[in-house]
């Protein structure tokens, strides 16, 4: 089940894909909560369903619902704005160095634990939405990731619950200013500034849930500039997988509902430039589509 939020002028909704469609899916709970639930609150935004307990199963009802009642051509909607699948983290964590040959491109061996980092939740953007390149930065690159999104409050979990506090999967486009980054290492300053740029972090198009995703660690991963391929990988080779990840990222700190993961990028970074044209697919999960703007 892929979801979608959605804006059309100023309203808010969540959008659900079906077949070919888009369904408006707040409509469509409105509707079903109207019959069975009178007292819910309608949601206009995916974090606004995380307190929803067996969320598939209701959605799943939702869906029942609008095929049962005809009403998947009454809410089919053509023209709308995608905005992230979650628009109010309290944290993006991102994971350095997690494909073996990426660590290798950038000189460094595997690491032996997870390196993580932050980036700021004000550089999300949206499918089709412009990646802005400062003038004055020397080399922007794109990197595409599997993003991983919380559905719980987790804290100290282990690695044998973790995959009970995951909503499920969307793809982030790690943008990075690489030179700042490769100058801020060298005096042992943090990453944070180079990735945390305005519009450094687009996400989406999809939140799909995981229990639509067979093996979130068997997923082709490929980010392509101007239709030609840069990065091409499998999730496979993850050096630490999904469940380690959220064991050891909350050791150190709480994962809110609504927090997201970025797992790590394979090998093939290289620079862009404005009017660069950025897909980034992951198998399962959808294409997210970027060009690239001079400020």
């Amino acid at each position: 089940m892929k979801l979608l939020n959605c804006q059309n002028d100023n309203e808010k909704f969540i959008g659900l894909l079906f077949e070919d469609r888009t369904l408006n899916l707040t409509k469509g709970i409105q509707l079903f909560s109207s019959i069975y639930e009178k007292e819910i609150n309608i949601p206009t935004l995916i974090e606004e369903l995380l307190c929803i307990e067996n969320l598939a199963l209701y959605l799943e009802k939702v869906l029942i619902f609008i095929k049962h009642h005809n009403l998947i051509n009454t809410l089919s909607i053509d023209s709308y704005k995608i905005l992230p699948p979650i628009t109010r983290p309290s944290k993006i964590i991102a994971l350095g160095r997690n494909y073996l040959e990426h660590a290798k491109e950038t000189g460094y061996n595997a690491p032996k634990e997870p390196i993580f980092f932050s980036k700021s939740v004000s550089s999300m953007i949206g499918h089709n939405e412009k990646i802005i390149y400062p003038t004055w930065l020397t080399r922007v690159d794109p990197e595409v990731e599997l993003g991983v999104i919380i559905g719980k409050k987790a804290k100290d979990v282990s690695e044998e619950t973790a995959m009970d506090y995951v909503l499920g999967y969307t793809i982030i486009n790690d943008v990075t200013a690489r030179d700042m980054q490769t100058e801020d290492l060298k005096i042992s300053n943090p990453w944070f500034r180079s990735k945390s740029f305005d519009t450094f972090c687009p996400i989406g198009p999809y939140l799909v849930l995981k229990e639509q995703v067979k093996d979130p660690h068997n997923l082709n991963i490929e980010l392509r500039v101007n239709g030609i391929i840069r990065q091409k990988d499998n999730t496979k080779n993850l050096i630490f997988k999904i469940p380690y990840i959220i064991s050891y990222i909350t050791r150190h700190m709480t994962l809110e509902p609504g927090d997201i993961i970025a797992t790590g990028t394979p090998s093939g970074i290289a620079p862009i430039k404005p009017g660069d044209i950025i897909e980034a697919e992951i198998e399962g999960i959808g294409v997210l589509k970027n060009i690239v703007v001079e400020s």
